[in-house]
C-alpha cells in the first residue's frame, strides 16, 4: 500500500519533477506534489512512495538534506495532514470570496425619491450631498442654492478670469532650462558672461529650492543671438541646457502696451528627484 511523506522547508524553486526526482533513490515514487497558492510554491509538499517501507527509507535518507540551498524536513504523512491542507486553501477561498462586492462606496448613487432631493443610495443608505428639508433655490431660479442649506456653500472663491495678453518674442531676454539645481543668479550670469549678458534670474520655489530654469537679459538683441547660438544644447555639470528665446506678455490691444514678466517658450524639464 502506497506511503506519503510530508516534506517542508522546500525552496521556493523547487518543482515537483525537482522533488520526485531527489525521492525517487529510496524507492518507486507515485507521485509528488508541492503545495501553492496560486502560482507560487508554499514552500512544502507530499511525495506519495510505493509503499512504507519506502516511505520510511526517505525519512531517513532526505530528512535534512540540502535541495535547492534549502535543508529539507522529511516525515512520514499524517493521514488527514494532506486533507487538512486543502480543506484551509478552499475555507480561506471562501472568505474572500465573501468579501467581494459587498463594500459600498461612500455617496453612492441613489435614486432620487421626491422632489426634497433626498436619494438613497446602496442598501437604503442616503448618498452624499443629501441635507434635511433639500436645497432652497435663491431668488426662485433654478440651480441656484442658498448659502445656507448648502454644504458646500462658501467654501470656494471664484476667481477672475485672466486678463487677454499679446505675447511676443523678447529681443534682450533668453529662457535657460535643465539648468544643474546648484545654480543660483551668479553662476547663471557667469555662465552667459562673455555675452555681455547683464542680469540673470533662477526661478525658485518657496523653500528656495531652483526650479531647474531661469531668464538672462542682454543690452540688445545681437548679444541675445550670439548667446542663444552657442549655449542652446551646452551640456553644464552633466547636464544639457535648452536655450530658447523668451516671451514678453503686453497689455490688451488698445491699451498701453507695457513690458512684463518674460515666461518660457517651452516648459522646462522636470526636476530630478534625490
Amino acid at each position: 500500500m502506497s506511503t506519503k511523506v510530508f516534506v517542508g522547508n522546500l525552496s521556493f524553486k523547487t518543482t515537483e519533477s525537482d522533488l520526485a526526482s531527489e525521492f525517487s533513490t529510496a524507492g518507486k515514487v507515485v507521485t509528488a506534489n508541492i503545495i501553492t497558492r496560486g502560482p507560487r510554491s508554499l514552500g512544502y509538499g507530499f511525495v506519495e512512495l510505493e509503499n512504507e517501507e519506502v516511505a520510511r527509507k526517505s525519512v531517513q535518507l532526505l530528512n535534512k538534506k540540502k535541495i535547492d540551498s534549502r535543508e529539507i524536513n522529511v516525515e512520514l504523512a499524517k493521514p488527514r495532514d494532506e486533507t487538512k491542507i486543502q480543506e484551509r486553501k478552499t475555507e480561506e477561498g471562501r472568505g474572500r470570496g465573501r468579501g467581494r462586492g459587498r463594500g459600498r462606496g461612500r455617496g453612492a448613487r441613489g435614486d432620487s425619491d421626491d422632489s426634497t432631493g433626498r436619494g438613497r443610495g446602496r442598501g437604503g443608505s442616503r448618498g452624499r450631498g443629501y441635507r434635511r428639508g433639500g436645497f432652497r433655490p435663491r431668488g426662485g431660479e433654478a440651480g441656484e442654492t442658498d448659502q445656507a442649506e448648502h454644504p458646500r456653500a462658501g467654501r470656494r472663491e471664484r476667481t477672475s478670469p485672466k486678463p487677454n495678453v499679446n505675447r511676443a518674442p523678447s529681443k534682450t531676454t533668453l529662457f535657460v532650462a535643465n539648468l544643474p539645481f546648484s545654480y543660483g543668479d551668479d553662476t547663471l550670469l557667469a555662465l552667459f558672461k562673455e555675452f555681455n549678458a547683464t542680469k540673470a534670474h533662477v526661478v525658485k520655489k518657496r523653500n528656495t529650492r531652483s526650479k531647474g530654469f531661469g531668464f538672462v537679459e542682454f543690452d540688445n538683441e545681437a548679444d541675445q543671438q550670439k548667446a542663444l547660438s552657442a549655449t542652446d544644447k551646452k551640456v553644464v555639470d552633466e547636464r544639457e541646457l535648452i536655450v530658447k528665446i523668451a516671451l514678453t506678455e503686453t497689455k490688451e490691444e488698445g491699451e498701453a502696451t507695457t513690458p512684463a514678466a518674460a515666461e518660457p517658450a517651452a516648459e522646462p524639464a522636470k526636476e530630478e528627484k534625490k
